[in-house]
């Protein structure tokens, strides 16, 4: 599908639009042609954005010093009149600049944590990814997504699930998505990334769980700034998800995907760059069969670019969570593809789990168990980030 440049900024935005142009930019001979999905046209059912993207202007608001990770929270402009919270979380240790990690936080019904959880300031520590990485090396931020936290509705008339619901319906009687404006917003918090000192730019990953997967799943599809991605318990399959009756949020359901593809065609626009899938079997909001379906058709786009080890895949018993054994495959996925210096020892997988598609430094972890030294790490980091201020 041939694109003009006028069409990309009215798709997406021009000051976003750099990496968004997708002129027949991959091979889609895995898919059926009236399957196909090309990026432009993923833009396009995504919904109108604004025309152009507002300065930044950040600002920083507090500076809080963990010992070993230094947490800023900052605000930006991701539309004209419109500012987002967020924390980027700083290692203390890093002398030269180093690979930063967005980092997109879960669904949950938890509407009042948004950013608070991957911070370390609310949730189980399961959901304390942008510290754990920050300790681990990496630069990470995450803000508050529409509708949680921070950005609930403004006017106190709607609550929760009522005020996401507002936002979802309105903005596809305007020609809009809820996925769209995520994804915006999400890749503003890039631009953010790329204006910090501390930030190699040219070693940008995502990583989340849950809304957080799905967003990862959208967000590196779209933007190719993206090096290396993980999403824990994302997405399925429409096809599964119709089958067995699955409400979701609703950002999940794009207008019009079904008529295109599925999240499988989404998922092979991220090829060849490296992307972790992880997920549980008896997951009860994505249907195992649903993920290998979706998994399958990427796949398939992995192999005809000649990068089949770039997607990685990683099954373990249990229901919807972001386990410790996931947590660790997910950061040793992340360390083989933007190489922070800092790396923790023996960070391993369980050897019951299925790992597919994996580098062979992951596979050869696949038969070890995390020894004494990882799992006192990860107790002091979990310790370590108990909520401060729960909300």
């Amino acid at each position: 599908m041939s694109v003009t440049r006028r069409e990309t900024l009215r798709l997406f935005g021009s000051g976003l639009a750099a990496t968004a142009v997708s002129l027949r930019d991959r091979n889609d001979d895995y898919l059926p042609a009236e399957k196909a999905l090309d990026r432009a046209r993923l833009l396009q059912l995504l919904g109108a954005v604004p025309i152009a993207a507002p300065p930044l202007a950040a600002e920083r608001v507090e500076r809080a010093d963990l010992g070993d990770v230094v947490r800023e929270k900052v605000t930006y402009e991701v539309e004209p009149g419109e500012r987002v919270p967020a924390f980027i979380l700083l290692p203390k240790a890093a002398s030269t600049r180093r690979p930063a990690i967005l980092c997109h936080h879960q669904h949950g019904g938890e509407f009042r944590v948004g950013k608070d959880g991957p911070a370390g300031l609310a949730s189980d520590s399961s959901q304390h990814y942008a510290l754990e990485l920050a300790r681990r090396g990496y630069v990470t931020l995450v803000f508050d997504a529409l509708c949680f936290n921070e950005r609930q509705d403004a006017t106190g008339r709607l609550k929760g699930g009522d005020y996401e619901r507002y936002e979802a319906m309105y903005r596809i009687t305007e020609g809009k998505s809820l996925q769209g404006k995520y994804v915006w917003d999400a890749r503003r918090a890039l631009d953010y990334l790329e204006t910090r000192p501390e930030v190699d730019a040219s070693r940008l990953g995502m990583i989340g769980h849950s809304l957080g997967g799905q967003e990862t799943l959208f967000t590196t599809a779209i933007d190719t700034r993206i090096r290396a991605a993980v999403s824990s318990c994302g997405f399925g399959s429409l096809s599964t998800l119709k089958r067995d009756r699955i409400n979701h949020n609703y950002a999940l359901f794009v207008p019009g995907l079904a008529n295109q593809s599925d999240y499988g065609a989404v998922l092979a626009l991220v090829a060849p760059r490296p992307f972790f899938v992880a997920a549980r079997t008896e997951d009860p909001i994505f249907p195992k069969d649903g993920i290998e379906e979706t998994v399958a058709t990427a796949r398939r786009a992995y192999a005809a670019l000649d990068a089949a080890d770039r997607l990685g895949t990683f099954f373990e018993p249990g229901t919807h969570a972001f386990s410790t054994t996931m947590r660790a495959a997910a950061y040793t996925w992340l360390d083989q593809w933007l190489a922070p210096s800092k790396k923790w020892p023996h960070d391993a997988i369980l050897k019951e789990s299925l790992c597919f598609g994996c580098t062979p430094e992951l596979i050869r972890n696949v038969h070890a168990l995390l020894d004494q030294e990882n799992r006192r790490w990860l107790k002091h980091s979990m310790s370590d980030s108990q909520p401060q201020n729960p909300k």
